[in-house]
């Protein structure tokens, strides 16, 4: 039996599923009601058999049609028939219970009438919940003309005395009753429906709203995505503008640095010679200085500028920045000196690199802004300690030209100097302040100045560094002489400056090679007698580039035709010849499966560097 009520009630839920929530609680309250008379119609029964109720047939026929009527209601409830449900119960139950009450004789009549009165009451109650106004209205009428009947027929005559007085205020106060119930619940059930109403439209302005803000999210999440893809376009474009753009300035700066470095060794050049040689080496170190300043401030903003963590002395640190300026500063007449605080300790652990990399900018700036007789000097202060770190405070000042209120509101700002005619005068990318600015922030300090117009400035900032109590020992090897290293060297390059400059480094090392200009050049080279030590490979090339290349070298030792001499040349050192210096480029190359990277331009030492591992033990070095 509770399986079956459970089945029925699921059955509900199913026919009012698109229907509102008081449209479906009405459908199970009208069930149980239903299901009610049901249990009572047949204890009911039991009860008239038990005391010999008088009318036993027309007691029995009403409440079987009670039984019948909320049977009909279960059927038309469970088809989704809310209405004529309700509509059916109310009316079998009216009209049964008033026609039987006409055929009815009564012993006992005020009571009768009293037991009367109550379901007219309740059946009054039942049509104001379940029926439609119309059905309860009506329901009304039978009702009141049901009591003034009774009461004609039954009450009249010849009852006398207080139950006189009785039935008159059955009649009387019960039609009032029954006028305030009805009253009151059509007022009631108007609260609920308009209840209901704005339940119905609040959840209809919900659901609106749901799917307009639906709409909207995924509008934004579809604009989102295209921002988002755009940003990674545009990230991309400025990948390939820099390395384009590094490539093709490191190209000719390979050239006149490559030159300027050898002419420097000649020990034949007469001193006017030799200073026109410096002076070209300066202008494009300078020129690479600059270049590296984008590239570190592209790699600032990308996050991928990584601070290293090694132990170094702080004094040598700055004496060596005051020498590495001491020409320039000696050149423009000015005077530059440092203190450092006896209380700060000698040794630490940090990023020496960076430090001496906004040190040497701050510096360089005071002097660059510095007229000839004027100073600039650099203390290092003790801020505080903390556990094993200490806070350092560097202050750079000068008494140089100074700068205004609004130039240095913006001083840290990229590609910022004081104004324009700054940068006609005194050269620059307006670079240096900003990426000192963010790496002293990526170190965990702060950075700040103070100036005066025509007065001087002072740039200052603090860095917290670990302290450690000495040096990890190093092994100093003495300085060595080069000797020939004797390697045979294959070289891919397709310019004819760069091929000039190697060619003239790669005499200088001892080393005979073999020039190619592109990628098919290389791999039809490396198929004949005999194999070389080594490839130099320039990753930017017509036909194939040098990636391409690599990799269809590495492909001869995996296959399985291969013959053991391409097999050999597929084992062969790579060093990658690259004009572009971002992290992405050496990743790149090492992906490709080149052994190692070399950044043009191309020194003698640092070619020597790279090639000696791969040379023979006897012709290395020599002391």
């Amino acid at each position: 039996m509770p399986r079956l009520f459970a089945n029925y009630f699921d059955g509900l839920d199913s026919a009012y599923r698109d229907g509102s929530y008081f449209v479906c609680l009405k459908a199970r309250l009208l069930a149980c009601f239903s299901l009610l008379l049901l249990v009572f119609v047949p204890l009911n029964i039991g009860k008239l058999f038990w005391i010999q109720a008088p009318n036993m047939g027309l007691r029995v026929v009403f409440n079987v049609s009670m039984a019948l009527a909320a049977l009909l209601c279960l059927h038309w409830v469970k088809k989704g028939r809310n209405g004529l449900a309700g509509n059916s119960l109310v009316l079998a139950m009216t009209f049964s219970v008033h026609g039987l009450m006409l055929l009815a004789t009564y012993a006992q009549p005020l009571s009768a009438g009293i037991l009367i009165f109550t379901v007219d009451l309740v059946f009054l109650l039942v049509a104001l919940v379940f029926a439609s106004r119309f059905v309860a209205m009506g329901v009304m009428g039978v009702v009141v003309a049901s009591q003034v009947v009774f009461y004609l027929r039954e009450l009249q005559e010849p009852i006398t005395g207080s139950m006189e007085f009785a039935a008159d205020t059955l009649l009387r106060d019960g039609l009032i009753s029954l006028g305030l119930v009805f009253c009151l619940g059509i007022a009631l059930v108007r609260m609920i429906e308009a209840a209901q109403s704005q339940s119905e439209k609040a959840l209809i302005d919900t659901r609106t709203m749901n799917e307009n803000l639906g709409a909207l999210v995924a509008e934004r999440t579809r604009d989102l995505e295209v921002a988002i893809e755009k940003a990674k376009e545009a990230s991309r474009a400025k990948s390939d503008f820099l390395a384009n753009m590094s490539h093709e300035i490191r190209t000719p700066l390979n050239g006149i640095i490559g030159s300027a470095d050898l002419l420097q060794r000649d020990p034949e050049l007469t001193p006017a010679a030799a200073a026109h040689v410096r002076l070209i080496a300066d202008s494009g170190e300078l020129l690479l200085k600059q270049l590296g300043d984008i590239l570190d401030f592209s790699k600032i903003e990308a996050g991928q500028l990584v601070l290293e963590t090694h132990a170094f002395d702080l004094a040598p640190l700055v004496s060596d920045c005051l020498a590495l300026l001491a020409a320039k500063a000696e050149q423009g007449g000015v005077e530059v000196d440092y203190t450092l605080a006896p209380e700060i300790p000698n040794h630490f652990e940090g990023d020496s690199f960076r430090l001496r990399q906004v040190l040497l900018n701050l510096i360089s700036n005071a002097i660059k802004f510095t007229p000839p007789g004027g100073r600039v000097h650099i203390g290092i202060t003790l801020g505080f300690w903390q556990a094993d770190s200490v806070l350092l405070r560097f202050d750079v000042c000068d008494t140089g030209i100074g700068l205004n209120e609004s130039a240095m509101q913006r001083i840290f700002e990229r590609f910022t100097q004081a104004d324009s005619s700054t940068t006609r005068r005194y050269g620059g990318t307006g670079l240096g302040l900003a990426i000192s600015s963010r790496i002293v922030e990526m170190m965990g300090g702060r950075i700040g100045a103070e100036s005066v117009p025509g007065e001087g400035s002072n740039f200052h900032f603090t860095v917290p560094l670990r302290v450690i109590e000495s040096l990890p020992d190093v092994a100093t090897a003495p300085k060595q002489k080069l000797s020939g290293l004797g390697l045979r060297v294959l070289v891919a390059e397709d310019n004819v400056m760069n091929r000039k400059i190697l060619g003239a480094q790669l005499d200088a090392l001892g080393c005979p090679y073999t020039m190619t200009t592109d990628g098919e050049e290389v791999l039809a080279a490396l198929q004949k007698q005999p194999l070389p030590d080594v490839v130099l490979m320039d990753c930017h090339m017509p036909k194939l580039d040098g990636w391409e290349a690599t990799r269809r070298l590495r492909k001869w030792g995996v296959g399985l035709n291969e013959s053991p001499y391409r097999r050999q040349a597929a084992r062969l050192p790579v060093v990658a010849l690259t004009a572009a210096a971002l992290p992405e480029e050496r990743m790149r190359c090492l992906d490709a499966g080149m052994t190692d990277f070399l950044s043009k331009p191309v020194k003698l030492a640092e070619l020597h560097r790279t090639l000696q591992p791969f040379a023979r033990p006897e012709a290395k070095l020599v002391g």
